[in-house]
């Protein structure tokens, strides 16, 4: 299950989540984990490296748990001061944080946990691997036919994949399977 794509279940999740996300940044709480989780994203798929995720994650919790000191320190302070409505809201705030902390681990990092290897390689939300669209465009790529081409120099082919290749355009994993396919 580690390398499949993500089903609609942990697509779900991943909705609700973000959903979820939406008040707190109508009170600019919210924004700096959503700053985490982005960025964490991001270079997972830059790098294919699922630590960055895990990494946005534990930023958000770290955040989330400052928040939560601030209000309980708060609700302590209030309610030594005698005011039993501002501790009451304080404490409703804790209990928000930890429901965000929950939210975060089971319908964020559970999900993509869950499909780690596919995430490194292909995204969160690809339906179809990497390596299956490479193998199709290379199919797609197939030069090399005879209808379609006039008549022509295998050596002058080989020398125009050469430039190719020295330029930087194909691989050299794709040069070679030209230059087979010109040889024959």
């Amino acid at each position: 299950m580690n390398n499949q794509s993500l089903n609609s279940v942990d697509h779900s999740k991943l909705l609700i989540f973000l959903l979820l996300l939406v008040p707190a940044i109508f009170f600019l709480v919210g924004i700096i984990p959503v700053i985490f989780i982005s960025f964490g994203i991001f270079m997972t798929k830059k790098n294919q490296d699922f630590s960055h995720i895990e990494t946005a994650v534990n930023n958000c919790l770290g955040y989330i748990c400052l928040l939560m000191v601030g209000c309980i320190l708060s609700a302590i302070f209030w309610i030594l001061n005698g005011k039993f409505e501002l501790f009451m809201v304080f404490v409703v705030l804790v209990v928000i944080c930890v429901a965000y902390m929950i939210f975060l681990n089971t319908l964020f990092l559970g999900p993509l946990k869950s499909h780690k290897v596919w995430v490194e390689t292909n995204g969160i939300f690809s339906s179809k691997s990497k390596s299956e669209t490479m193998a199709n465009r290379r199919n797609d790529m197939d030069i090399i036919k005879g209808e379609k081409l006039k008549q022509y120099s295998v050596a002058d082919e080989l020398i125009k994949w050469a430039k190719l290749k020295e330029d930087g355009h194909i691989s050299e994993d794709e040069f070679n399977e030209v230059r087979t396919k010109l040889l024959k």
